[in-house]
């Protein structure tokens, strides 16, 4: 890991992923602390083709310490597909924004380790 890379995790993607936590833990607050939970559970499959296992590893950690999500397991690539987590959220009412929503951590993370320039480039392939 280069130093470039540590100086985007530590000064760009820490503070971003501390602020999810903080959004994270409040939403799950006041849905715990009201009479209806809006809780309706759902597991999300994350396509992960091409990070590597350094990303994997920071992007499945950053999603389990984010309350109310958890990654159940990853699926290896295999002849029928790439790489992919299963993720279980809480707040899965709506499952494309769900799944949205852990894309766009999978963006910060490749930004973070791969510079701006690869999020921009992944998302011109899909």
């Amino acid at each position: 890991m280069t130093a470039l890379t540590l100086l985007r995790l530590l000064v760009v993607y820490t503070p971003w992923l501390i602020w999810q936590l903080l959004v994270s833990s409040v939403v799950l607050a006041r849905d715990v602390m009201t009479p209806r939970s809006t809780q309706q559970p759902r597991i999300v499959r994350l396509d992960m083709a091409g990070l590597t296992d350094v990303e994997v590893a920071l992007l499945t950690s950053s999603i389990t310490i984010t309350p109310g999500t958890l990654v159940l397991g990853i699926a290896p690539e295999t002849e029928q597909g790439p790489r992919a987590a299963f993720v279980h959220g809480l707040f899965g009412e709506d499952e494309e924004a769900l799944v949205r929503d852990l894309e766009t951590m999978r963006d910060h993370v490749l930004a973070a380790t791969r510079g701006r320039a690869a999020v921009t480039g992944r998302g011109a392939e899909a």
